[in-house]
């Protein structure tokens, strides 16, 4: 019965929609385009050979995780007086982001899929372990800190987290 709950899988390629940033963009095969992959206007272009653009959209929103991610990430840190020694970004099923002791943050890329304010609100759960590596009252304070709103995201994710695993390579 749960397995019928499940959304179909959405895998990368010409015409499926896919959220960036929590906003649905329309993939676009471009066969004789150069370049790589572009976002503009609700899609995103992809060109080259066909059988590429899976790998080619992957990484582009891998490479658009990292970016947002970091940026947003040392600008965090720096509201609560830390410094990140490395942000990695994975593939990973059972948590969207994580903090070791010696400062290293790794997140999903699938967050790139959310809206921004899920992002912010997983970024500042992950920074405010960089001071508080619990989920005392202290941390969930360095949390609101960075990100005074932080419940709606916290109802989104739990809401529509699952779903973003349904976007993808394989399908």
């Amino acid at each position: 019965e749960r397995l019928h709950q499940l959304a179909d899988p959405v895998p990368f390629r010409h015409g499926a929609t896919i959220p960036f940033l929590g906003v649905p963009h329309r993939i676009r095969h471009h066969p004789n385009a150069r370049g790589v992959v572009w976002c503009e206007d609700g899609e995103i272009h992809v060109a080259g050979h066909e059988e590429h653009l899976p790998r080619r959209v992957h990484d582009w929103l891998k490479a658009e995780a990292k970016r947002e991610i970091e940026t947003r990430a040392r600008a965090k840190a720096e509201l609560v007086g830390k410094k990140i020694k490395k942000i990695s970004i994975r593939d990973t099923k059972s948590r969207w982001g994580s903090c070791t002791n010696e400062g290293e943050l790794a997140f999903s890329w699938r967050l790139i899929l959310t809206p921004k304010h899920v992002l912010d609100y997983v970024i500042a759960h992950e920074v405010a372990h960089l001071r508080e590596m619990n989920h005392g009252p202290r941390f969930w304070s360095l949390v609101r800190k960075t990100l005074p709103d932080m419940q709606a995201a916290r109802v989104w994710l739990d809401d529509h987290g699952a779903d973003l695993h349904r976007y993808g390579i394989e399908g």
